[in-house]
Protein backbone atom coordinates (compact mmCIF):
# COMPACT_ATOMS: atom_id res chain seq x y z
CA UNK A 1 0.00 0.00 0.00
CA UNK A 2 1.02 3.53 -0.67
CA UNK A 3 2.42 5.90 2.33
CA UNK A 4 -0.80 8.16 3.52
CA UNK A 5 2.36 10.96 1.67
CA UNK A 6 1.58 9.62 -1.51
CA UNK A 7 -2.00 9.00 -1.22
CA UNK A 8 -2.08 12.70 -0.61
CA UNK A 9 0.35 13.89 -3.48
CA UNK A 10 -1.97 12.21 -6.13
CA UNK A 11 -5.46 13.40 -4.44
CA UNK A 12 -3.88 17.10 -4.09
CA UNK A 13 -2.34 16.49 -8.27
CA UNK A 14 -5.62 15.25 -9.33
CA UNK A 15 -6.95 18.38 -7.65
CA UNK A 16 -4.83 21.02 -9.08
CA UNK A 17 -5.54 19.56 -12.48
CA UNK A 18 -9.70 20.12 -11.71
CA UNK A 19 -8.88 23.25 -10.39
CA UNK A 20 -6.69 24.95 -13.40
CA UNK A 21 -9.49 23.37 -15.15
CA UNK A 22 -12.57 25.23 -13.70
CA UNK A 23 -13.42 28.57 -16.13
CA UNK A 24 -11.51 26.51 -19.07
CA UNK A 25 -11.35 29.03 -22.14
CA UNK A 26 -12.01 32.23 -19.75
CA UNK A 27 -9.79 34.33 -17.82
CA UNK A 28 -8.05 32.62 -15.25
CA UNK A 29 -8.17 33.80 -11.75
CA UNK A 30 -5.23 34.63 -9.63
CA UNK A 31 -5.32 31.37 -7.57
CA UNK A 32 -5.33 29.55 -10.22
CA UNK A 33 -1.55 30.61 -11.18
CA UNK A 34 -0.51 29.66 -7.37
CA UNK A 35 -0.19 25.97 -6.72
CA UNK A 36 2.19 26.32 -4.01
CA UNK A 37 -0.44 27.68 -1.37
CA UNK A 38 -2.85 25.20 -3.43
CA UNK A 39 -0.79 22.42 -2.30
CA UNK A 40 -0.58 23.89 1.23
CA UNK A 41 -4.00 24.45 1.76
CA UNK A 42 -4.91 20.76 0.26
CA UNK A 43 -1.96 18.88 2.23
CA UNK A 44 -3.00 20.75 5.12
CA UNK A 45 -6.18 19.25 4.91
CA UNK A 46 -5.98 16.01 4.13
CA UNK A 47 -2.82 15.24 6.06
CA UNK A 48 -5.56 15.61 8.78
CA UNK A 49 -7.23 12.86 7.77
CA UNK A 50 -6.76 9.40 8.44
CA UNK A 51 -5.59 7.35 5.73
CA UNK A 52 -8.44 5.15 5.12
CA UNK A 53 -10.32 8.00 4.15
CA UNK A 54 -7.58 9.83 2.06
CA UNK A 55 -7.56 6.34 0.21
CA UNK A 56 -11.85 6.70 -0.13
CA UNK A 57 -11.74 10.03 -1.78
CA UNK A 58 -8.81 9.41 -3.94
CA UNK A 59 -10.94 6.70 -5.69
CA UNK A 60 -13.53 9.01 -5.47
CA UNK A 61 -11.42 11.73 -8.01
CA UNK A 62 -9.86 8.81 -9.80
CA UNK A 63 -13.81 7.39 -10.51
CA UNK A 64 -14.44 10.76 -11.32
CA UNK A 65 -11.28 11.04 -14.04
CA UNK A 66 -12.59 8.07 -16.18
CA UNK A 67 -16.39 9.46 -16.23
CA UNK A 68 -15.38 13.15 -17.33
CA UNK A 69 -16.15 14.50 -13.77
CA UNK A 70 -14.12 17.63 -12.31
CA UNK A 71 -15.67 17.42 -8.69
CA UNK A 72 -13.68 21.18 -7.83
CA UNK A 73 -16.09 22.68 -10.38
CA UNK A 74 -18.81 21.05 -9.07
CA UNK A 75 -18.19 21.88 -5.55
CA UNK A 76 -17.96 25.63 -6.96
CA UNK A 77 -21.18 25.33 -8.38
CA UNK A 78 -22.81 23.73 -5.18
CA UNK A 79 -21.40 27.36 -3.09
CA UNK A 80 -23.66 28.99 -5.65
CA UNK A 81 -26.68 27.76 -4.61
CA UNK A 82 -27.92 30.88 -2.81
CA UNK A 83 -25.62 33.72 -3.30
CA UNK A 84 -25.54 33.42 -7.16
CA UNK A 85 -28.46 31.53 -7.79
CA UNK A 86 -29.49 32.72 -11.60
CA UNK A 87 -25.58 31.17 -12.04
CA UNK A 88 -26.26 28.34 -10.18
CA UNK A 89 -29.34 27.03 -12.24
CA UNK A 90 -27.73 27.61 -15.20
CA UNK A 91 -24.44 25.18 -14.04
CA UNK A 92 -26.68 22.49 -12.69
CA UNK A 93 -26.23 20.42 -15.72
CA UNK A 94 -22.52 20.63 -15.22
CA UNK A 95 -23.15 18.48 -11.61
CA UNK A 96 -24.23 15.07 -10.27
CA UNK A 97 -25.67 15.69 -7.47
CA UNK A 98 -25.60 13.75 -4.51
CA UNK A 99 -28.13 10.66 -3.24
CA UNK A 100 -30.48 11.81 -0.48
CA UNK A 101 -28.17 9.18 2.29
CA UNK A 102 -24.76 11.28 0.68
CA UNK A 103 -26.51 14.58 1.16
CA UNK A 104 -27.80 13.66 4.73
CA UNK A 105 -24.38 12.88 5.70
CA UNK A 106 -23.08 16.03 4.35
CA UNK A 107 -24.86 17.77 6.51
CA UNK A 108 -24.40 16.31 9.30
CA UNK A 109 -20.49 16.31 8.80
CA UNK A 110 -20.87 20.31 7.92
CA UNK A 111 -22.69 20.70 11.19
CA UNK A 112 -19.98 19.11 13.36
CA UNK A 113 -17.04 20.78 11.20
CA UNK A 114 -18.46 24.37 11.45
CA UNK A 115 -19.23 23.94 15.46
CA UNK A 116 -15.48 22.83 15.36
CA UNK A 117 -14.42 26.09 13.50
CA UNK A 118 -16.62 28.06 15.62
CA UNK A 119 -15.33 27.18 18.87
CA UNK A 120 -11.86 27.45 17.29
CA UNK A 121 -12.62 31.00 16.89
CA UNK A 122 -13.64 31.55 20.01
CA UNK A 123 -9.88 30.35 21.50
CA UNK A 124 -7.74 31.75 18.68
CA UNK A 125 -9.42 34.57 17.22
CA UNK A 126 -6.96 36.55 15.64
CA UNK A 127 -6.10 33.37 13.41
CA UNK A 128 -9.67 32.74 12.52
CA UNK A 129 -9.94 36.29 11.72
CA UNK A 130 -7.64 35.59 8.87
CA UNK A 131 -9.90 33.30 7.20
CA UNK A 132 -13.70 33.19 6.06
CA UNK A 133 -17.22 33.88 8.02
CA UNK A 134 -18.26 30.87 9.93
CA UNK A 135 -22.24 30.91 8.57
CA UNK A 136 -23.71 31.11 5.30
CA UNK A 137 -25.83 33.80 6.35
CA UNK A 138 -22.51 35.82 6.21
CA UNK A 139 -21.65 35.10 3.10
CA UNK A 140 -22.26 38.47 1.83
CA UNK A 141 -18.43 39.23 3.81
CA UNK A 142 -17.03 36.48 1.28
CA UNK A 143 -17.55 32.69 0.86
CA UNK A 144 -18.11 31.31 4.77
CA UNK A 145 -16.83 27.92 6.19
CA UNK A 146 -20.17 26.38 5.91
CA UNK A 147 -21.07 27.04 2.54
CA UNK A 148 -17.76 26.17 1.58
CA UNK A 149 -17.34 23.07 3.27
CA UNK A 150 -20.97 21.55 2.41
CA UNK A 151 -20.05 22.37 -1.10
CA UNK A 152 -17.24 20.41 -1.05
CA UNK A 153 -18.83 17.06 0.96
CA UNK A 154 -21.89 17.28 -1.47
CA UNK A 155 -18.88 16.17 -4.17
CA UNK A 156 -17.91 13.24 -1.99
CA UNK A 157 -19.33 9.92 -2.37
CA UNK A 158 -21.40 8.09 0.41
CA UNK A 159 -18.21 5.66 1.50
CA UNK A 160 -15.95 8.51 1.80
CA UNK A 161 -18.78 10.67 3.63
CA UNK A 162 -19.55 7.66 5.94
CA UNK A 163 -16.09 7.19 6.81
CA UNK A 164 -15.39 10.75 7.39
CA UNK A 165 -18.29 11.41 9.96
CA UNK A 166 -17.31 7.95 11.42
CA UNK A 167 -14.00 9.06 12.12
CA UNK A 168 -15.23 12.74 13.37
CA UNK A 169 -17.52 11.35 15.58
CA UNK A 170 -15.56 9.24 17.16
CA UNK A 171 -12.38 11.48 17.66
CA UNK A 172 -14.81 14.56 18.92
CA UNK A 173 -15.87 11.77 21.64
CA UNK A 174 -12.04 11.51 22.36
CA UNK A 175 -11.59 15.43 22.40
CA UNK A 176 -10.34 15.85 18.86
CA UNK A 177 -11.21 18.36 16.47
CA UNK A 178 -10.39 17.67 12.71
CA UNK A 179 -10.90 21.81 12.52
CA UNK A 180 -8.14 22.43 14.44
CA UNK A 181 -6.34 19.69 13.20
CA UNK A 182 -6.26 21.16 9.85
CA UNK A 183 -5.80 24.63 10.86
CA UNK A 184 -2.88 23.45 12.91
CA UNK A 185 -1.72 22.38 9.59
CA UNK A 186 -2.04 25.21 7.89
CA UNK A 187 -0.50 27.70 10.07
CA UNK A 188 2.63 25.23 10.35
CA UNK A 189 2.27 25.84 6.53
CA UNK A 190 2.61 29.11 6.98
CA UNK A 191 5.79 28.93 8.90
CA UNK A 192 4.84 29.43 12.57
CA UNK A 193 5.45 26.54 15.11
CA UNK A 194 2.25 26.13 16.55
CA UNK A 195 -1.59 27.79 16.98
CA UNK A 196 -0.44 29.92 19.69
CA UNK A 197 2.38 31.04 18.39
CA UNK A 198 0.10 32.37 14.95
CA UNK A 199 -2.31 33.43 17.16
CA UNK A 200 0.09 35.76 19.00
CA UNK A 201 2.07 36.89 15.73
CA UNK A 202 -1.11 37.73 14.12
CA UNK A 203 -2.66 39.54 17.06
CA UNK A 204 0.73 41.83 17.54
CA UNK A 205 0.29 42.45 14.00
CA UNK A 206 -3.20 43.98 13.57
CA UNK A 207 -3.06 45.46 17.48
CA UNK A 208 0.80 46.69 16.78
Amino acid sequence: MDSKYDIIREIVSIEWEMFTAVNEGKERAGCQEDRPTFEGMRFAQFSAWPQECAVSYLDDLETAVQTGRNLVEEKYIHMMKYSQPVEYKALLHRVIMPTVAAKELAERLCGILVEQARILSHRFPYVAGQGRPLYAKQDYRGTSIETYQLGELLTYSEGTLSKLLEYVEAYKKDGGSLARDITVNTVLFYGYESLEQAEAAMKERIEG
